[in-house]
C-alpha cells in the first residue's frame, strides 16, 4: 500500500494541516509496504552484522541506518561511511570527532562497531534505529513534494536536542551552522543568501545570534527547548519560503505575458 502524506499545497498552511493530522497520518503511513519491508529486513538481518564492512556491503541495511540519522545522501560513499563507523568516538582526534556535522557521531555511537562485542551488545538499540528510520521516511515522503516541511520537521527534533546539550551556547550554534538542514532553516528564516556561508565563521555566528535575538528576544540556542521560541523561527522560515515562491511565480507569469504580447 502506497500513501502520500497530505499537507495541502505545502508552506505554512501545509504545516498547520500536518499539525492537526500528524497522528492519524503517521498511523496510515506506517502501513506503507516499502517502509515495512525495510523495517522487517533490518530487524531480521541486523543482529547478524558484526562489522562495519558487513553493514556497508548490504544496501538495505545501510539505507535504514543512514536514513535513521538523516545521512541517506551518503548511500554511495560506502568507504567513507565505513571509516566513520570504525572510528573511535572516544578519541578527540579521530575522523568522526573531526567532522563538524554531529549526525555522523550519532550514527557511530548508535551502531557501536568500535566497541568490543560484549559492550556493543549492551549498547545496541535496533528498535530505536527502526523508529528513527520510520520517522525520517515519513518526513522524506513529504520532502519529495515539499522540502520546506521536511526541513521544518527535522529542525523541530534536531534543534530541541541541541538546545538540551550540556555545552556552551556558542558550541550549540556551531553545531547548527555545521548541519546543512539546520543551517537552511535559519538562513531561510532570516532571508540570508548563499554568500552568507562564505563569511568567516565567527561573523556567521555573530550575525545569527543577533538576528535570532531580534526575532525571539534571546540569542541563545537553549531557548529552543521551548516550542514557542522554535515555532517563531519555523513559522518565519515557512512563510518567507512561501512568499519567495509566490514572488517567483508572479515574475514568471509577468514575463510569460510580456512574451505573448
Amino acid at each position: 500500500m502506497s500513501y502520500n502524506v497530505q499537507v495541502g499545497t505545502g508552506g505554512y498552511t501545509g504545516w498547520k494541516i500536518l499539525e492537526r493530522t500528524m497522528e492519524r497520518q503517521r498511523d496510515v503511513f506506517s502501513q506503507n509496504y516499502a517502509v515495512r519491508s525495510y523495517k522487517d529486513y533490518f530487524s531480521n538481518k541486523f543482529p547478524e552484522v558484526a562489522t562495519a564492512e558487513q553493514l556497508v556491503a548490504d544496501y538495505k541495511l545501510l539505507t535504514v541506518a543512514l536514513r535513521a540519522f538523516g545521512l541517506e545522501s551518503d548511500i554511495n560513499n560506502r568507504f567513507f561511511i565505513r571509516k566513520i563507523l570504525e572510528s573511535d568516538p572516544d578519541d578527540r582526534t579521530s575522523l568522526v570527532n573531526r567532522l563538524a556535522d554531529k549526525r555522523y557521531l550519532k550514527l557511530n555511537q548508535a551502531l557501536a562497531f568500535h566497541d568490543t562485542p560484549d559492550e556493543r551488545e549492551k549498547k545496541l538499540e535496533p528498535l530505536s534505529i527502526i523508529e528513527k528510520f520510520e520517522t525520517r521516511s515519513f518526513e522524506k515522503n513529504i520532502g519529495e513534494r515539499y522540502t520546506e516541511i521536511e526541513l521544518a520537521l527535522n529542525a523541530q527534533r534536531e534543534i530541541a536536542e541541541i538546545a538540551d546539550l550540556n555545552i556552551s551556547e556558542n558550541a550549540k550554534w556551531y553545531q547548527i551552522l555545521a548541519s546543512k538542514p539546520l543551517r537552511r532553516i535559519f538562513e531561510g528564516a532570516f532571508g540570508l543568501g548563499s554568500s552568507f556561508a562564505s563569511l568567516p565563521i565567527d561573523r556567521q555566528l555573530s550575525d545569527m545570534k543577533h538576528r535570532t535575538e531580534r526575532l525571539t528576544g534571546s540569542d541563545s540556542v537553549s531557548q529552543f527547548s521551548s516550542s514557542a521560541a522554535l515555532d517563531s523561527v519555523l513559522k518565519r522560515f515557512l512563510l518567507l519560503g512561501q512568499l519567495n515562491i509566490s514572488s517567483m511565480s508572479t515574475r514568471y507569469t509577468t514575463a510569460l505575458a510580456i512574451l505573448k504580447s
